[in-house]
């Protein structure tokens, strides 16, 4: 291969690294992203739960400070009755905690804390951080070792890169008829039964598509008899 050559080659094959490794990573970035999303919303979710409940607790615990000043307001009046059988009666029923089944208190609601969450999510960090070490030296590695693929010259050559094609029926002009598997293609001076579809060739094109699409490098080989055929790659 010339030095000239060589450089291009090098080159288109530098630029493709690239373009591979940019597509790779912003697929990466995008999945960070959404598992991102995904923890946000779990918090939000159980930040949403938590304050329910502390409100309601706070909602019962006003109600019962409203209910203990009622009751003081009460007790004051009825401090000055000289009737001591009818106070201690009133006393009596307004002593009575007001919801003590059920009272909640503050000091026994529970601490809610994400600090199991911020760890967890510390952690993963950690864990991405060393395994993007990791292969970094790797990757480093595998530069430093590029394999440079010299172009094949010889029909040996081009066989490692042989591909089996096939050509597409809704693709064919009514003047060619498929045949071996859509392998094989000859031209017929009637028209064949072929039904309609928008991919089509017509007006006596004698056309035909293959069905697999080419990228990369390729190798085929034609087989063709009579007076003459047309392959065409684009």
């Amino acid at each position: 291969m010339e030095p000239s050559s060589l450089c291009v080659s090098l080159q288109r094959s530098a630029q493709a690294a690239v373009e591979d490794s940019d597509r790779i990573f912003t697929e990466l970035i995008q999945s960070i992203w959404r598992r991102r999303s995904e923890v946000k919303e779990l918090i939000r979710a159980q930040e949403k739960t938590q304050v329910s409940l502390a409100e309601g607790v706070l909602e019962q615990l006003e109600q019962e400070v409203s209910e203990l000043r009622r009751r003081d307001v009460e007790l004051k009046k009825f401090s000055h009755t000289e009737d001591h059988i009818h106070f201690l009666q009133i006393f009596q029923s307004l002593c009575v905690s007001p919801g003590s089944e059920v009272s909640p208190s503050i000091t026994n609601y529970p601490q809610v804390s994400f600090e199991h969450m911020k760890k967890s999510v510390s952690k993963l960090k950690d864990q991405l951080q060393d395994v993007c070490k990791k292969e970094m030296e790797v990757i480093s590695g595998k530069v430093t070792t590029v394999q440079i693929d010299h172009p094949p010259e010889t029909r040996e050559d081009f066989l490692t890169y042989s591909c089996q094609l096939t050509l597409d029926p809704n693709t064919a002009d009514q003047y060619l008829c498929l045949s071996e598997g859509n392998r094989m293609v000859t031209t017929s001076k009637k028209t064949q039964s072929h039904p309609e579809h928008p991919d089509r060739f017509t007006s006596w094109s004698y056309q035909v598509l293959c069905r697999e699409g080419l990228s990369g490098v390729c190798y085929w080989e034609v087989e063709w008899s009579g007076g003459g055929v047309e392959v065409a790659v684009s």
